[in-house]
């Protein structure tokens, strides 16, 4: 064989190879990224998220969408679409920033009529500069381009251990996926161990920044609402904003309390719902003070994690309008209990036997 030839029959197999790898993703394309899959079951999970995520908002069927933290992760889109109506999605981005809830927000709105937005407000994730993403995300699946989706194309984790996994699963199907997608409610252990186990409680008495009687926002709290919030709910006046803020356990606010910064997460709750109240698309639900809930730590996994049992209890009391708030006084009336049980709570020096009956 001349060289000539050799050439040819090499660069003709690396092309070919190229091509091989390409065609193979594009056409099982197991992150749903040009089609939603229907032979095989995607491999979507919590650690898949942001790039499962992308197809998910590209391609599903949905005119409603869960935004949030982990604390939205637990919802069934079933219930939600039976309690609310429409159909929804999640696309939950875990301990994302309100930049990363944003993205996920971009896309649903770019690419489908937007019924309703189900949001899970968590205001400490709000200090992260609001063009900065918490979690960083493969940009390359959220753009328009198909350019880059080399990124896609060429990633060994997707040619090595993504589409053999959706070559296992080849010819079956999961109809309950849109419900136990991301969800981590059966994987870990509930009750007062575990939710106490990553904090001390003593009686040491910590200085707190001092009640405001017209709460302002902080800086960076304050661009994270007008860029990555209000600009949606003035954009889309047609679309419903449900923004809830989740049931922490007592010990989360309590270790704000250690920190010297209960009263300043309240404050700018506060300060939060103030903003949002005033647009005719939103409505607000505070949570955060059902102590039926938050004293029970048999509910939480940790601190602030509560089981899917209390996700199928907010989605019920949106829907039936329980815990609306339509003052800040309301909150501030809630926020003064999370204060007043945290006093119990330095008084004691303990989880108080009482906190769970």
């Amino acid at each position: 064989m001349t060289r000539k030839r050799w050439a040819i029959f090499t660069l003709s197999l690396l092309l070919a190879g190229v091509a091989g790898i390409i065609g193979s993703v594009v056409l099982i394309d197991p992150f749903e990224i040009y089609r939603q899959a229907t032979a095989f079951i995607p491999p979507i999970t919590n650690g898949t998220q942001i790039y499962s995520n992308a197809g998910i908002a590209k391609n599903y069927a949905y005119d409603s969408i869960v935004i949030g933290s982990s604390m939205t992760e637990n919802f069934a889109p079933s219930q939600l679409d039976a309690l609310l109506g429409g159909r929804f999605v999640k696309l939950p981005v875990n301990a994302g920033s309100p930049f990363n809830h944003k993205q996920m927000m971009d896309m649903a709105f770019d690419t489908h009529d937007v019924r309703r937005v189900l949001y899970g407000l968590d205001v400490e994730l709000m200090s992260y500069f609001y063009t900065t993403p918490k979690c960083e995300m493969p940009d390359y699946l959220y753009d328009a381009s198909q350019f880059n989706d080399v990124h896609y194309w060429f990633n060994l984790s997707v040619l090595t251990e993504y589409i053999p996994q959706c070559l296992a699963t080849w010819g079956e199907r999961d109809d309950s996926l849109r419900d136990t997608m991301y969800t981590w409610g059966g994987l870990y252990a509930y009750g007062p161990q575990a939710a106490l186990a990553d904090v001390s409680i003593t009686g040491e008495t910590v200085e707190q920044g001092m009640p405001q009687e017209d709460p302002q926002l902080s800086q960076q709290v304050r661009l994270n609402v007008e860029h990555n919030i209000v600009s949606f709910i003035t954009a889309h006046p047609q679309t419903e904003f449900l923004f809830f803020f989740p049931p922490y356990s007592l010990a989360h606010w309590y270790e704000f309390y250690q920190q010297g910064d209960l009263q300043n997460q309240l404050t700018q709750k506060e300060a939060v719902v103030k903003a949002l109240l005033p647009y005719e698309n939103v409505k607000i639900y505070d949570f955060q003070a059902r102590m039926d809930w938050i004293l029970d730590l048999n509910n939480y996994i940790d601190t602030s994690h509560y089981g899917p049992w209390i996700n199928e209890e907010i989605a019920s009391a949106i829907s039936e309008g329980r815990e609306r708030v339509t003052s800040v006084a309301q909150v501030q009336k809630n926020d003064a209990e999370i204060r007043r049980r945290v006093d119990e709570l330095v008084a004691a020096g303990t989880w108080p036997d009482s906190f769970q009956d």
